[in-house]
């Protein structure tokens, strides 16, 4: 008997993209399945409930609607975009602009190591932090950027004592960070970062020719030496001390000279002991933008690296080698799970303000910390000696660049991938000088686009997608 057939439903909102033979249903709260032609002609036609087990597929990822699975349904939803309840939680803080590498990318417009510019004093610090803890979010991550933050090792201190001592009354769940090339690392400060639970990140683009040409350091002194003698010692000192929540991590910015070398890199990461890589492609942001032409690539030629990359990096996985990329971490988790990873990014509305927030040495607020490498004021929303958190967050300026970043528009409400993606306001400024623009001619939608269809062919092959479940079980 046919349960099915004069069952009440309704068409829930869903998309479709054509991967192969196959077509891919999404919907608004993340579910998705794989049709053949068949079964997708039913859907289309709505012919389903002559076919009583394509009817319960479609019932079970809420493709339909029935009055058993409403409610699963708007809890998904709900799940989904719990980020919009938060208030911002990640504050990057930028205790000097100095630094003493000269990486060929930079965004972050670093200045030289004798430089006199303006830094971060402790009265700015405390305004800072103050501004910080107004934030309603129960998270608050402190991360410190540069420049090389290490320059600035005492304000670092002041900004972790300040920050403990006004947590003992806010009592927040209190995290920090600190992004350093670890050229200016020693032992003392090793010790301090480890017994504060500061976790550490680094930047490593590969094998030591590759790293050295990416991120010269000053008086022609190799930088790669120092990244991995303090990697090495970092996960030395987490084994010997028995931590096991905290890791040494690295970042990774692709330049047209990294192209060269998928396989290199990757076995680098392997070599040092690292379990994560993000194959970064590049922004035109800061001091990369004079040299884009001779750094950049197309979107097709980085893919093209990036698949190379994640094939021999799903072929070391078979053999019990555990790495994997981020990006690839990060949709999945989209997509194989209800929890969303609140990657800033990628979501809709994306991180600027709402989820993140940066501080420059004066004490400037700005939407992210891309957003400050622009070298314009289009993202600068206050300072933290005269602006209240209430008043930024409320602001017109701060609704409007918000506002930008959300893929409502007609273009991307077209697409399968809308809800794990999201648009960059300022990725989108520095590329067609407007934080309204036309996405599909943007090269992050190229490579974003490109690489969900990527991942979504790989999870029809089981043993891949036994690879990609074991990444986020891995990180539970």
């Amino acid at each position: 008997m046919n349960e099915t057939k004069n069952k009440e439903y309704q068409l829930n909102n869903y998309r479709i993209e054509k991967i192969n033979n196959k077509f891919l249903i999404t919907t608004d709260h993340g579910s998705w399945c794989f049709l053949n032609k068949e079964d997708f002609d039913l859907l289309i036609k709505e012919g389903f409930q002559e076919k009583p087990e394509l009817f319960n597929v479609l019932e079970e990822k809420g493709i339909i609607l029935t009055n058993e699975n409403k409610d699963k349904i708007i809890k998904l939803l709900k799940d989904r975009f719990h980020f919009l309840f938060q208030g911002t939680s990640l504050h990057i803080i930028i205790p000097t602009l100095r630094c003493n590498q000269k990486c060929v990318y930079c965004h972050a417009s670093s200045k030289p190591i004798d430089d006199k510019g303006e830094e971060m004093d402790e009265e700015t610090a405390k305004k800072t932090v103050d501004f910080i803890f107004q934030s309603p979010s129960k998270t608050i991550i402190i991360e410190f950027q540069g420049g090389e933050p290490l320059i600035k090792f005492d304000i670092i201190k002041y900004i972790i004592n300040y920050a403990k001592k006004l947590n003992k009354e806010k009592k927040k769940n209190l995290v920090f960070t600190v992004v350093t090339n670890l050229t200016l690392m020693n032992e003392d400060k090793m010790n301090y970062f480890i017994e504060n639970s500061v976790g550490v990140c680094t930047s490593l683009d590969g094998p030591a020719e590759l790293h050295n040409k990416n991120r010269p350091f000053m008086n022609n002194v190799e930088s790669y030496k120092f990244t991995e003698k303090w990697i090495k010692r970092f996960t030395e000192e987490y084994k010997k001390k028995k931590i096991e929540n905290r890791k040494m991590n690295a970042l990774i910015t692709i330049t047209r000279e990294s192209l060269k070398y998928p396989k290199e890199i990757i076995d680098k990461y392997v070599e040092l002991g690292l379990k994560d890589i993000h194959l970064r492609f590049l922004n035109n942001l800061g001091d990369a933008r004079p040299v884009w032409e001779s750094i950049n690539y197309s979107p097709e030629e980085f893919i093209n690296f990036w698949k190379k990359s994640i094939d021999y990096l799903l072929e070391i996985n078979k053999k019990n080698i555990f790495l994997r990329e981020r990006t690839c971490f990060i949709i999945l988790r989209k997509i194989l799970t209800n929890i969303d990873p609140n990657f800033l990014d990628m979501r809709s509305p994306c991180g600027a303000a709402i989820g993140q927030l940066t501080y420059t040495p004066n004490g400037d607020i700005f939407t992210c910390d891309e957003a400050r490498m622009v070298g314009e004021d289009i993202f600068k929303l206050g300072n933290t000696k005269k602006d209240t958190y209430k008043k930024i967050l409320t602001s017109r300026q701060t609704c409007g660049i918000i506002t930008s970043s959300i893929n409502d528009s007609q273009i991307c409400d077209s697409c399968a991938y809308k809800p794990y993606c999201g648009i960059c306001p300022v990725c989108n400024y520095m590329e067609q000088g407007s934080i309204i623009v036309n996405i599909l001619k943007t090269a992050r939608c190229k490579i974003y686009k490109a690489q969900f269809t990527y991942l979504f062919e790989k999870l029809q092959h089981p043993e891949y997608k036994k690879i990609f479940v074991d990444w986020i079980k891995k990180s539970e």
